[in-house]
């Protein structure tokens, strides 16, 4: 008898990994557009979903264990393995045709994947147990795959709570207020070298301040800001303090946030509400600034808590990125 060859093989397994990651793109695509006809008030972001976030990688983990090993052999050591395969298959490929950004998908697979697991840990132990009884699990996966649809109607049927958060970075600089006060005030011309590592703008992307200048002076005056080439947004001087305090609310007049770096998040939308900031100087030791920066902002998500997570990571890499900014323009 003819061995089968090795290559023969990967192709064989990779043809079935790739027939399975179809089928459920396909599934997944259709649970979306379902999501979306039973919410018809959402606009762009109303993927935020418990179903979505939770609910649909379950699914996936569920019937891929079932589709890779629908025997439930013990053989299939693998198959948490290639059921993460076919994850990132289907995840990449509907993230490419719903144009989610990097945003989007940072905050979808740190859920996705423990929900996935626990999908296929769910399958492996419905089959494990049939197989000793001598029974079938099709019966019992059917009946687990409702429970889903339950986060499903909650979603078209339960409002989200907007809870308020406060993200806020310091830095103590050797100088004093008055040395401070003018980069708060004009801060043109960042090079792109200035600042720090951060995760947000170093490993996710999204461009790195280049300016912030303050035209006018006093309460009604505006703070142009602008990140990279092409992301603009204002900030309505509504406290100023000289020396001591500098505060604002935020204005976006064009959708150059969204459409630069997720067109999902939009800093002025359903989900988001980024509202007010501003600088803090404190008296620290002699001839030394605690100098604090600080966003206050709201979230209306079906898991705020985790929301304000990512809200730390990605608000608090742009304002520790600044504060350091600030110090090395003082160094010169």
């Amino acid at each position: 008898m003819e061995e089968t060859k090795p290559a023969s093989v990967w192709w064989t397994v990779l043809k079935r990994i790739l027939s399975i990651s179809a089928l459920i793109l396909i599934c997944t695509l259709a649970l979306y557009g379902l999501f979306v006809q039973l919410n018809p008030s959402v606009d762009g972001e109303g993927f935020i979903s418990l179903f979505i976030l939770l609910g649909l990688p379950y699914l996936i983990g569920l019937f891929a264990a079932y589709l890779v090993n629908p025997k439930g052999e013990n053989t299939a050591s693998n198959a948490y393995s290639i059921v993460l395969l076919i994850l990132v298959i289907v995840l990449g490929a509907g993230a490419a045709i719903l144009g989610e950004g990097v945003v989007c998908l940072l905050l979808a697979s740190v859920l996705w994947l423990p929900m996935a697991l626990l999908g296929a840990l769910t399958t492996k132990r419905i089959q494990r147990r049939h197989i000793e009884a001598g029974k079938k699990a099709k019966l019992e996966m059917s009946l687990i795959a409702t429970v889903p649809a339950l986060l499903l109607a909650m979603d078209a049927t339960q409002p989200h709570q907007i809870t308020p958060y406060s993200v806020e970075r310091s830095i103590v600089l050797d100088a004093g207020a008055e040395e401070i006060w003018p980069l708060l005030i004009s801060l043109p011309d960042i090079a792109a070298d200035e600042g720090r590592f951060t995760f947000v703008q170093t490993i996710a992307r999204i461009p790195r301040p280049s300016s912030a200048v303050v035209a006018g002076e006093g309460v009604g005056a505006i703070r142009h800001a602008q990140w990279g080439e092409n992301i603009t947004f204002e900030e309505h001087i509504t406290h100023w303090q000289e020396f001591q305090a500098l505060s604002w609310n935020f204005v976006f007049p064009n959708g150059s946030i969204s459409r630069y770096t997720d067109r999902h998040i939009s800093p002025d939308g359903h989900h988001l509400r980024i509202a007010e900031g501003g600088y803090r100087l404190e008296p620290a030791e002699a001839g030394q600034t605690r100098l604090v920066l600080y966003t206050d902002y709201e979230a209306q998500t079906p898991l705020n808590t985790y929301a304000a997570l990512w809200g730390e990571v990605f608000l608090g890499g742009i304002q520790a990125n600044i504060l350091d900014i600030i110090e090395g323009r003082l160094s010169h």
